[in-house]
Protein backbone atom coordinates (compact mmCIF):
# COMPACT_ATOMS: atom_id res chain seq x y z
CA UNK A 1 0.00 0.00 0.00
CA UNK A 2 1.99 3.32 -1.18
CA UNK A 3 0.83 6.31 1.33
CA UNK A 4 1.12 9.88 0.75
CA UNK A 5 1.61 11.40 4.16
CA UNK A 6 0.57 14.91 4.93
CA UNK A 7 1.75 17.28 7.74
CA UNK A 8 4.57 15.02 7.45
CA UNK A 9 6.93 17.14 9.25
CA UNK A 10 4.43 16.92 12.84
CA UNK A 11 4.70 14.34 15.45
CA UNK A 12 1.79 11.89 13.76
CA UNK A 13 3.19 12.33 10.52
CA UNK A 14 6.95 11.47 11.73
CA UNK A 15 5.29 8.08 13.63
CA UNK A 16 3.35 7.40 10.18
CA UNK A 17 6.75 7.54 8.54
CA UNK A 18 8.53 5.27 10.94
CA UNK A 19 5.85 3.00 11.02
CA UNK A 20 6.10 2.93 7.22
CA UNK A 21 9.31 2.45 6.93
CA UNK A 22 8.89 -0.64 9.20
CA UNK A 23 6.21 -2.19 6.97
CA UNK A 24 7.18 -4.55 4.23
CA UNK A 25 3.79 -4.05 3.27
CA UNK A 26 3.73 -0.27 3.09
CA UNK A 27 5.44 2.09 1.01
CA UNK A 28 5.97 6.13 1.65
CA UNK A 29 4.86 7.18 -1.76
CA UNK A 30 5.32 11.25 -0.67
CA UNK A 31 5.37 13.69 2.19
CA UNK A 32 3.81 17.24 2.76
CA UNK A 33 4.31 19.28 5.24
CA UNK A 34 3.90 23.49 5.73
CA UNK A 35 7.01 23.97 3.97
CA UNK A 36 6.71 21.94 1.09
CA UNK A 37 3.48 20.43 -0.60
CA UNK A 38 3.41 16.94 -2.32
CA UNK A 39 5.47 16.52 -5.29
CA UNK A 40 3.75 17.47 -8.76
CA UNK A 41 3.69 13.61 -9.92
CA UNK A 42 2.85 12.47 -6.46
CA UNK A 43 0.67 9.29 -6.53
CA UNK A 44 -0.21 7.05 -4.26
CA UNK A 45 -2.62 4.38 -3.27
CA UNK A 46 -4.06 6.11 0.23
CA UNK A 47 -3.45 10.00 1.78
CA UNK A 48 -3.21 10.39 5.10
CA UNK A 49 -3.47 14.03 6.84
CA UNK A 50 -2.55 15.41 10.31
CA UNK A 51 -1.47 18.92 9.47
CA UNK A 52 -3.55 21.81 9.75
CA UNK A 53 -6.73 23.38 7.77
CA UNK A 54 -5.08 24.82 4.97
CA UNK A 55 -2.96 21.70 4.11
CA UNK A 56 -5.70 19.86 4.37
CA UNK A 57 -7.43 21.64 1.81
CA UNK A 58 -4.64 21.15 -0.24
CA UNK A 59 -4.21 17.56 0.34
CA UNK A 60 -7.80 16.50 0.43
CA UNK A 61 -8.05 18.45 -3.12
CA UNK A 62 -5.09 16.18 -4.28
CA UNK A 63 -6.69 12.79 -3.09
CA UNK A 64 -9.62 13.54 -5.27
CA UNK A 65 -8.12 14.33 -8.13
CA UNK A 66 -6.10 11.23 -7.89
CA UNK A 67 -9.34 9.41 -7.13
CA UNK A 68 -7.80 7.80 -4.02
CA UNK A 69 -9.01 6.81 -0.51
CA UNK A 70 -8.62 9.73 2.46
CA UNK A 71 -7.61 9.82 6.11
CA UNK A 72 -8.07 12.88 7.85
CA UNK A 73 -7.03 13.16 11.26
CA UNK A 74 -6.72 17.16 11.68
CA UNK A 75 -8.89 18.95 14.27
CA UNK A 76 -10.16 22.66 14.45
CA UNK A 77 -11.10 22.87 10.96
CA UNK A 78 -13.55 25.61 10.33
CA UNK A 79 -16.75 25.40 8.41
CA UNK A 80 -15.47 25.82 4.91
CA UNK A 81 -12.98 23.10 5.40
CA UNK A 82 -16.04 20.95 6.68
CA UNK A 83 -17.96 21.60 3.40
CA UNK A 84 -15.10 20.62 1.41
CA UNK A 85 -14.95 17.08 3.25
CA UNK A 86 -18.57 16.73 2.18
CA UNK A 87 -18.25 16.84 -0.84
CA UNK A 88 -14.85 15.14 -1.31
CA UNK A 89 -17.17 12.70 -0.03
CA UNK A 90 -19.01 11.92 -2.77
CA UNK A 91 -16.07 11.37 -5.12
CA UNK A 92 -13.53 9.09 -2.62
CA UNK A 93 -14.02 6.51 0.20
CA UNK A 94 -12.95 9.37 3.41
CA UNK A 95 -12.69 8.41 6.90
CA UNK A 96 -12.51 11.58 9.22
CA UNK A 97 -12.21 11.76 12.98
CA UNK A 98 -10.92 13.48 15.89
CA UNK A 99 -9.14 10.34 17.34
CA UNK A 100 -8.09 7.70 15.53
CA UNK A 101 -7.23 5.45 18.88
CA UNK A 102 -8.64 2.49 19.57
CA UNK A 103 -9.73 3.01 23.09
CA UNK A 104 -11.46 6.24 22.21
CA UNK A 105 -13.85 5.08 19.43
CA UNK A 106 -14.66 2.60 22.19
CA UNK A 107 -15.61 5.11 25.01
CA UNK A 108 -17.61 6.97 22.05
CA UNK A 109 -20.24 3.90 22.49
CA UNK A 110 -19.80 4.40 26.18
CA UNK A 111 -20.25 7.53 26.91
CA UNK A 112 -23.28 7.30 24.51
CA UNK A 113 -24.75 4.25 26.25
CA UNK A 114 -24.22 5.90 29.93
CA UNK A 115 -25.74 9.05 28.79
CA UNK A 116 -28.83 7.33 27.45
CA UNK A 117 -29.01 4.82 31.10
CA UNK A 118 -28.68 8.00 33.19
CA UNK A 119 -31.08 10.54 33.34
CA UNK A 120 -30.81 14.42 33.70
CA UNK A 121 -30.56 14.31 37.48
CA UNK A 122 -26.80 13.22 36.26
CA UNK A 123 -24.48 16.03 34.84
CA UNK A 124 -22.54 15.65 32.46
CA UNK A 125 -19.30 17.31 32.32
CA UNK A 126 -15.70 16.66 30.10
CA UNK A 127 -12.32 17.31 31.05
CA UNK A 128 -9.50 17.05 28.56
CA UNK A 129 -5.30 17.75 29.10
CA UNK A 130 -2.96 17.45 25.85
CA UNK A 131 0.59 18.88 25.56
CA UNK A 132 1.18 22.62 25.49
CA UNK A 133 1.39 23.20 21.74
CA UNK A 134 -2.19 21.95 20.91
CA UNK A 135 -4.07 24.63 19.59
CA UNK A 136 -7.24 23.99 19.49
CA UNK A 137 -9.74 24.15 22.35
CA UNK A 138 -11.56 22.16 23.56
CA UNK A 139 -10.02 19.00 21.61
CA UNK A 140 -12.08 17.66 18.88
CA UNK A 141 -11.74 14.21 21.05
CA UNK A 142 -13.63 16.42 23.54
CA UNK A 143 -16.17 17.79 21.21
CA UNK A 144 -16.99 14.49 19.44
CA UNK A 145 -17.50 12.91 23.46
CA UNK A 146 -19.87 15.70 23.64
CA UNK A 147 -21.76 14.73 20.42
CA UNK A 148 -22.22 11.79 21.83
CA UNK A 149 -23.95 12.16 25.30
CA UNK A 150 -26.16 15.04 23.66
CA UNK A 151 -26.94 12.84 21.09
CA UNK A 152 -27.83 10.27 23.06
CA UNK A 153 -29.98 12.76 25.60
CA UNK A 154 -31.84 14.20 22.26
CA UNK A 155 -29.61 17.43 22.69
CA UNK A 156 -27.96 19.63 20.77
CA UNK A 157 -24.17 20.06 21.43
CA UNK A 158 -24.30 23.95 20.43
CA UNK A 159 -27.04 24.90 22.24
CA UNK A 160 -26.29 22.92 25.21
CA UNK A 161 -22.46 23.45 25.20
CA UNK A 162 -20.74 25.13 27.77
CA UNK A 163 -17.22 25.81 27.73
CA UNK A 164 -17.12 29.32 29.38
CA UNK A 165 -18.39 29.14 32.79
CA UNK A 166 -16.52 31.74 34.58
CA UNK A 167 -17.83 34.59 32.05
CA UNK A 168 -21.46 34.21 33.58
CA UNK A 169 -22.69 33.83 37.29
CA UNK A 170 -25.91 31.68 37.11
CA UNK A 171 -26.65 27.99 38.69
CA UNK A 172 -25.62 25.36 36.38
CA UNK A 173 -29.12 24.38 34.05
CA UNK A 174 -29.89 20.24 34.16
CA UNK A 175 -29.17 19.86 30.05
CA UNK A 176 -25.99 21.68 29.82
CA UNK A 177 -22.76 19.72 28.97
CA UNK A 178 -19.29 21.90 30.11
CA UNK A 179 -16.34 21.46 28.93
CA UNK A 180 -12.81 22.17 30.57
CA UNK A 181 -9.64 22.31 28.74
CA UNK A 182 -5.89 21.29 30.45
CA UNK A 183 -2.57 22.12 28.11
CA UNK A 184 0.59 21.84 29.42
CA UNK A 185 3.78 19.28 29.04
CA UNK A 186 4.02 16.47 26.70
CA UNK A 187 0.64 15.15 27.32
CA UNK A 188 -0.55 12.94 24.53
CA UNK A 189 -4.19 13.18 25.34
CA UNK A 190 -6.52 12.53 28.20
CA UNK A 191 -9.76 12.67 28.37
CA UNK A 192 -12.66 12.31 31.26
CA UNK A 193 -16.60 12.30 30.79
CA UNK A 194 -18.13 13.11 34.17
CA UNK A 195 -22.09 11.70 34.92
CA UNK A 196 -22.40 13.88 38.31
CA UNK A 197 -25.91 12.62 39.96
CA UNK A 198 -25.95 13.24 44.06
CA UNK A 199 -24.49 10.73 45.64
CA UNK A 200 -22.70 9.19 43.55
CA UNK A 201 -20.59 10.00 40.20
CA UNK A 202 -19.86 7.60 36.76
CA UNK A 203 -16.08 8.33 35.40
CA UNK A 204 -14.84 7.11 31.74
CA UNK A 205 -11.38 8.23 31.13
CA UNK A 206 -9.21 7.51 28.23
CA UNK A 207 -5.16 8.12 28.45
CA UNK A 208 -2.99 8.18 25.68
CA UNK A 209 0.73 7.23 27.07
CA UNK A 210 2.28 8.26 23.04
CA UNK A 211 0.80 9.68 20.40
CA UNK A 212 1.99 7.02 18.29
CA UNK A 213 -1.87 4.98 19.02
CA UNK A 214 -3.12 7.84 16.72
CA UNK A 215 -0.54 6.80 13.75
CA UNK A 216 -1.12 3.23 14.08
CA UNK A 217 -4.96 3.69 14.10
CA UNK A 218 -4.75 5.80 10.85
CA UNK A 219 -3.15 3.52 8.91
CA UNK A 220 -5.38 0.64 10.65
CA UNK A 221 -8.55 2.85 8.65
CA UNK A 222 -6.03 3.39 5.51
CA UNK A 223 -6.29 -0.39 4.72
CA UNK A 224 -9.75 -0.86 5.32
CA UNK A 225 -10.42 1.71 2.81
CA UNK A 226 -8.72 0.27 0.35
CA UNK A 227 -11.20 -0.61 -2.73
CA UNK A 228 -14.51 1.07 -0.92
CA UNK A 229 -16.79 2.80 -2.68
CA UNK A 230 -17.15 6.54 -2.58
CA UNK A 231 -18.48 8.04 0.92
CA UNK A 232 -17.67 8.95 4.43
CA UNK A 233 -16.88 6.39 6.88
CA UNK A 234 -17.31 6.51 10.80
CA UNK A 235 -13.96 5.08 12.19
CA UNK A 236 -15.66 3.09 14.60
CA UNK A 237 -17.76 1.31 11.85
CA UNK A 238 -14.18 0.01 10.48
CA UNK A 239 -13.41 -1.90 13.69
CA UNK A 240 -16.32 -3.73 13.39
CA UNK A 241 -14.94 -7.51 12.87
CA UNK A 242 -15.45 -8.39 8.84
CA UNK A 243 -16.37 -4.83 7.98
Amino acid sequence: MRVLVSGSSGVIGRHLIELIDGDPTLELAGTASSEQFFAADADGDVLIDFSHPELTARSLDLACRLGIPAVIGTTGLDEACAARLDAAGERIALCVAANFSLGINLMLALVARAAAALDASFDIEITETHHRRKLDAPSGTALALGEAAAAARGLDLAACRDDERQSRRAARPADEIGFQTIRGGDVAGEHTVHFLGNGERLELTHRASERRVFASGALFAARKLIGRRPGRVEFGSLLVPGD
